[in-house]
């Protein structure tokens, strides 16, 4: 329906109504408008001089009467062309405040801790993780399973991809059982330590956040506190100097 398509344009219902009603009649006075439209004399003024400001509608006076007139419908994409100029300047800001709203986020952050529920909400854990990452930071995680593993390997394989690109200094700890595996003596780039004993799970550790994985629900928790994760980093690094 043409009315709306124009709301999917952005116009409001109201300026939909009037906007074909001028249309329909032509140049008319604000009374025909209102009977046309059903748009009530008490809004019809405020919706014409919203289409008259998104160049929509326009009017002459004759005769001490104001009578208004739709724009050419063509003009409609001249609209989604200004509409699009706004929303590059919007988005131009938006980018550069990011930086200081981080730095206000910051401030004032506490202990937090955030579910992600499917492949795309793992990858958004992961993006928010590895969002501050810098050149040779070091991240580390646990990597419980013995071989491949339909849903994570593939994820995994994915997602390197998107860790190479930040160059980070990647610190695994898997099973000795997965350092015999098939599918690790595939795998290139990777750098990884073994151990006998049983892993605490699936577990990322970066800066003052943590992910820990739960690949049967596919269901992450993203952990933020310093003292939380300091001291599952201390328990990594004593883990990773005995493993081989």
């Amino acid at each position: 329906m043409i009315h709306e398509d124009l709301v999917t344009l952005g116009l409001t219902r109201g300026e939909a109504k009037v906007y074909l009603t001028l249309l329909r009649l032509g140049p008319s006075k604000v009374g025909a408008i209102v009977r046309e439209s059903r748009v009530s004399y008490s809004k019809v003024y405020d919706v014409l001089d919203r289409l008259s400001s998104k160049g929509l509608a326009s009017h002459v006076i004759i005769g001490k009467i104001r009578r208004y007139s739709a724009a050419e419908p063509y003009r409609l994409v001249e609209y989604l062309r200004k509409k699009e100029e706004q929303l590059e300047v919007e988005k131009a800001a938006a980018h550069r405040i990011i930086p200081d709203l981080l730095k206000f986020a910051g401030a004032g952050k506490r202990n937090s801790a955030e579910i992600f529920v499917g492949l795309k909400g793992l990858r958004t854990a992961y993006e928010i993780l590895l969002q501050d990452a810098a050149k040779r930071d070091i991240l580390r995680y646990f990597y419980p399973f013995d071989d491949y593993h339909e849903i994570a390997t593939p994820f995994y394989e994915r997602l390197h991809q998107f860790q190479k690109q930040k160059e980070l200094d990647e610190r695994g700890i898997g099973t000795v059982n997965f350092s015999k595996s098939k599918h690790y003596r595939k795998l290139k780039d990777v750098k990884m330590r073994f151990v006998a004993f049983p892993l605490p799970g699936t577990m990322d550790i970066f800066g003052d956040k943590m992910l820990m994985i739960s690949w049967e629900n596919t269901t992450g928790i993203l952990v933020s506190s310093s003292e939380i994760v300091d001291h599952f980093k201390q328990y990594f690094d004593s883990v990773w100097q005995v493993a081989r």
